[in-house]
C-alpha cells in the first residue's frame, strides 16, 4: 500500500467518529432541570420572586403558580431548554448572592411560601 493510501485511511478512521459526535451533539435536545421543594419554615437567607422576575422570565410565573399547590416538603421538577435554563440559573444565582448562601442553590419566597431549589441536568 502506498503512503498516501495509509494516510487517507487513517484520516477517515479519525474524522468519521469525530464527525458523528459533532452531528449527534448538534441534534440532541439538551435541557436543564429545575427542582423545587416547598419549605416548611423560612430559610436564613432568601430572596423574593417578584413581578419584575416574571417579566424577565415568563416561564417562572407558571412555575410559581404550580408550586403554590404543593404541600410543605413536597417537590416538583421542571425541564427547561438549555438556553432558558442557563439564563434563569445566572439570574437566580445573582439574586441569591445578594442575600447570602442557603442550604439549596436558591432559597426564595413567593407570596407567603418559601422554597429551596437546585438547577442541573436531567
Amino acid at each position: 500500500m502506498k503512503k498516501k493510501h495509509i494516510i487517507l485511511i487513517l484520516l477517515i478512521l479519525i474524522l468519521a467518529p469525530v464527525s458523528f459526535l459533532l452531528l449527534s451533539l448538534a441534534t440532541w435536545d439538551l435541557a436543564m432541570s429545575f427542582q423545587v421543594k416547598k419549605l416548611s419554615s423560612p430559610p436564613k437567607n432568601y430572596f423574593e420572586i417578584t413581578e419584575e422576575d416574571f417579566q424577565k422570565f415568563p416561564i417562572l410565573k407558571g412555575i410559581m403558580e404550580e408550586l403554590e399547590n404543593l404541600s410543605p416538603s413536597e417537590r416538583k421538577s421542571y425541564e427547561l431548554d438549555l438556553k432558558t435554563g442557563n439564563e434563569l440559573h445566572s439570574y437566580l444565582t445573582k439574586k441569591q448572592s445578594e442575600t447570602g448562601s442557603c442550604s439549596y442553590t436558591y432559597c426564595f419566597k413567593y407570596k407567603d411560601d418559601y422554597y429551596g431549589a437546585h438547577m442541573g441536568t436531567p
